[in-house]
């Protein structure tokens, strides 16, 4: 019998492409709110418990370059456990079967599990 011992690591990041279908300028903090059914998606899903308002919090300070989505414009995005942020953990999962809403088209382009 093999014995591992050290670190293992058991996370994963996925890769979107969240589209902003709108005529206006949005921001990731849009998405998370215009899509807030997708945390509690997620809180079901996975029996977890994370809140509306921190999920806006690590829009705005987690994900800083996404403040300005433009218009009519698509954007990769990664969002992984691994990288201890609650978009990160969240939308790595939940975003993995795509979806669309008013204002935003969202599908992966990649997985590292």
């Amino acid at each position: 019998m093999k014995i591992r011992m050290g670190f293992v690591s058991n996370s994963s990041s996925s890769s979107f492409t969240i589209i902003n279908k709108s005529k206006n300028d949005k921001s990731l903090e849009d998405f998370v709110m215009e899509n807030s059914h997708l945390i509690d998606k997620f809180n079901n899903y996975y029996d977890e418990d994370e809140s509306f308002e921190e999920a806006i919090e690590s829009a705005r300070n987690d994900y800083e370059k996404y403040t300005l989505l433009k218009a009519c414009h698509s954007y990769d995005v990664t969002f992984g456990d691994d990288e201890d942020t609650i978009l990160g953990r969240i939308f790595d999962y939940i975003l993995r079967e795509g979806g669309e809403s008013e204002n935003f088209k969202w599908f992966q382009i990649s997985s590292n599990r």
